[in-house]
């Protein structure tokens, strides 16, 4: 018997040890990956900063550096990709996605740069060359704003994915505060960038993605409506929560596909846009502010329940909290993404550069609201999750 109860814990201190061992060597690998991806980021910033437009060699060094920043997007998106559940998460690793959100802030300052010096040759250079030029720009324009959704929506994953919250808070909080500072200044560069390149663009008037878009922002409102509707309760908090998270992960795949066949066809294709579309993605960046009040609600509604509600119940509600404030900042960054493409796509940008840049001020004046409703309902939810311990 004696023997045999030996062998027991024998048995499940092996399977603990093997357990602890899994967990560092996941730790030592995300830590390395991230540290991997600020190194390439450092190269490209070198990259980028050593570019000096001139009407000899407008082009290939824009085509160069835009390749490269293609590559950092697709790194940073296998990363994210390969993270699993469960993660113990370091300072070390917190410190590279800073280190990835600071140079991603450089890049963007670098790009606001280069369309300005691209200005400035535009009365010297022969006029397809100038074209080249500017479809290079806002490609390279374009990949560095989706390097800086992609590094956001690794960070939420990290954050949703991560067994060590509670002794961690502190550092994540600070982490996703610089996350959204800098995430704010790299939407203003873009959109100076996307200003300086428009005043070289003629522009006419045609059309695209209108029936896909409207749907998407009637679908969005739906949900936005579901949502505020729900009113919970400790005992079926987890349920509930559960059905709504399922709800905002399906509208969310509906957004990517949408901005996926924009990507698809920006790759042998030019898009057409007039008013419509164009209002249609200024409508969808003020529905995203509506989710994101919701959440908010949600969070709220957690904390004045927080004594009545077990722990297994809060938990588990917490937890799909954390996953809707992830999809919904995904939805943010795609609906972003998709606003930047109908530049890059263009020959001839479908509307006048007016509207295009008050599309553009009022999807950053959204996704901003509704990053900072995210950061605030992930802060509450990480305070639960301290004070109870869970």
């Amino acid at each position: 018997m004696i023997a045999s109860i030996r062998t027991g814990l024998f048995s499940a201190l092996f399977i603990l040890a093997g357990v602890g061992l899994q967990t560092g060597a996941a730790q030592a690998a995300l830590a390395d990956d991230l540290q991997n991806l600020v190194v390439q980021a450092q190269a490209l910033d070198v990259q980028l900063k050593a570019i000096s437009p001139s009407a000899g060699s407008l082009c290939g060094p824009l085509v160069q550096a835009d390749q490269a920043a293609r590559a950092m997007v697709n790194s940073i998106t296998q990363v994210s990709d390969n993270l699993a559940a469960p993660l113990q998460i370091d300072a070390g690793s917190l410190a590279s996605l800073d280190q990835l959100s600071v140079l991603n802030l450089s890049l963007a300052n670098e790009s606001l740069r280069l369309s300005a010096d691209l200005g400035v040759l535009s009365p010297t250079v022969l006029s397809i060359s100038m074209k080249d030029g500017i479809v290079a720009m806002l490609q390279l324009s374009d990949d560095i704003g989706a390097m800086a959704d992609r590094i956001g929506e690794m960070a939420d994953k990290i954050l949703v994915m991560s067994d060590n919250i509670g002794l961690m808070a502190d550092r994540i909080i600070q982490t996703q505060q610089i996350q959204n500072q800098n995430i704010l200044l790299i939407q203003q560069s873009m959109l100076q960038t996307q200003t300086n390149i428009l005043s070289l663009v003629s522009v006419v008037e045609t059309d695209t993605y209108n029936l896909t878009l409207g749907q998407l922002v009637l679908d969005g409102q739906l949900l936005a409506a579901r949502m505020a509707a729900v009113v919970l309760n400790p005992l079926t908090m987890k349920i509930q929560l559960s059905t709504v998270a399922t709800d905002v992960h399906t509208f969310l795949d509906k957004v990517k596909a949408a901005q996926a066949t924009m990507v698809l066809d920006s790759g042998s294709s030019t898009t057409y846009l007039n008013t419509t579309p164009l209002l249609n993605l200024g409508n969808l960046s003020t529905m995203l502010t509506s989710l994101a009040s919701a959440l908010n609600g949600y969070v709220l509604a957690i904390d004045s329940l927080d004594a009545i509600t077990s722990s297994t119940t809060l938990s588990a509600s917490l937890k799909n909290m954390l996953q809707m404030s992830a999809d919904i900042g995904i939805m943010a960054n795609r609906i972003l993404e998709m606003g930047d493409l109908t530049l890059a796509m263009a020959d001839n940008i479908g509307m006048t550069a007016d509207q295009i840049l008050i599309t553009q001020q009022l999807q950053n004046v959204n996704v901003a609201t509704t990053q900072a409703s995210i950061l605030a309902a992930q802060k509450l939810a990480i305070a639960i999750i301290v004070a109870r311990k869970l």
